[in-house]
């Protein structure tokens, strides 16, 4: 990938930045920042851009709908959004033991139905309590279903274009999980190891996407880079730096009007008062060669 470029193109510096999806009826990019419980969109052709700050402790995901507004996962409770208002109507709220389990993550599959896991409450060193998260499932008719769990801190989803296989990443297990598909009814069977990451060498897995030619590229926690995977084979196939600087890298999404751009979101370093770097940015990625297929809208 010696073509490829990087650039910092958004320094909005997200405390905790996640989720990036790109919507193409409006050309822009959404996101979150988890822990200031803020939805992102903003338009890189204009930079035009706008902040949503809802009314829960912290929001994980945000996908639009086919019918117009948005849906979020957000604290512990699947919510549809007015983006004008900010007001949230609730649709589920898990069921949990911990006050401080929240949801981490989320993407819609090729049925239109919506994916969001969860981590557990996070201790004074920042790590989060094991085994406490789970994946869930919110269908088109709005019912949700719990369908991997426990996890530790729910991550990375993807979908092959055949609709038969589900990539999955519980970060704290430091590997991407496959699973067989049915893409009509939503269920997942026969979990088998994809590929496995080194702590020290590549970060921790984090988000991740799909290209057009069935690679996941997954952006690596404390790695400040993508890896490049063949799924079929287990490989890493390449690495691509985002920032020496920014080395909490998130998440990963394709898009712009080709869907050959890459946009990476990022989370603040601990920085003392005072101080200040490029953590928190939103990246964007060209020249890779790749590209995404079309987002999927939640359909209910």
């Amino acid at each position: 990938m010696s073509d490829a470029k990087v650039e910092l193109v958004y320094d909005v510096k997200c405390s905790l930045g996640e989720g990036p999806h790109w919507d193409q009826q409006s050309n822009s990019l959404l996101f979150v920042d988890i822990n200031n419980s803020i939805v992102y969109r903003w338009n890189p052709a204009t930079n035009a851009s706008k902040e949503i700050k809802i009314a829960e402790p912290s929001v994980g995901a945000v996908v639009p709908r086919q019918k117009g507004g948005l849906l979020v996962a957000a604290g512990q409770t699947f919510s549809f959004l007015d983006e004008e208002t900010g007001k949230l109507e609730p649709i589920h709220k898990i069921t949990t033991p911990l006050e401080g389990t929240k949801f981490n993550d989320g993407k819609c599959d090729p049925f239109g139905r919506f994916w969001a896991g969860t981590m557990g409450q996070e201790t004074g060193a920042a790590e989060p309590v094991k085994g406490q998260g789970e994946l869930y499932c919110l269908d088109i008719d709005g019912k949700v279903t719990r369908k991997v769990g426990p996890v530790d801190i729910s991550n990375g989803l993807s979908w092959t274009a055949d609709k038969k296989t589900f990539y999955y990443t519980d970060s704290l297990k430091f590997c991407i999980d496959a699973y067989d598909y049915d893409v009509t009814t939503g269920e997942i069977s026969n979990m088998r190891e994809v590929v496995k990451f080194d702590k020290d060498i590549d970060g921790i897995p984090d988000g991740h996407c799909i290209d057009t030619d069935g690679n996941l590229w997954v952006a690596m926690y404390f790695g400040g880079q993508l890896i490049k995977v063949d799924p079929k084979t287990g490989q890493k196939v390449n690495r691509l730096k985002i920032s020496d600087v920014a080395v909490r890298t998130t998440s990963v999404c394709f898009g712009g009007p080709n869907l050959d751009e890459m946009y990476v979101t990022s989370a603040r370093n601990d920085l003392k008062p005072g101080q200040d770097d490029c953590s928190g940015a939103i990246f964007k990625v060209t020249g890779t060669g790749a590209k995404g297929p079309a987002p999927f809208l939640y359909q209910g």
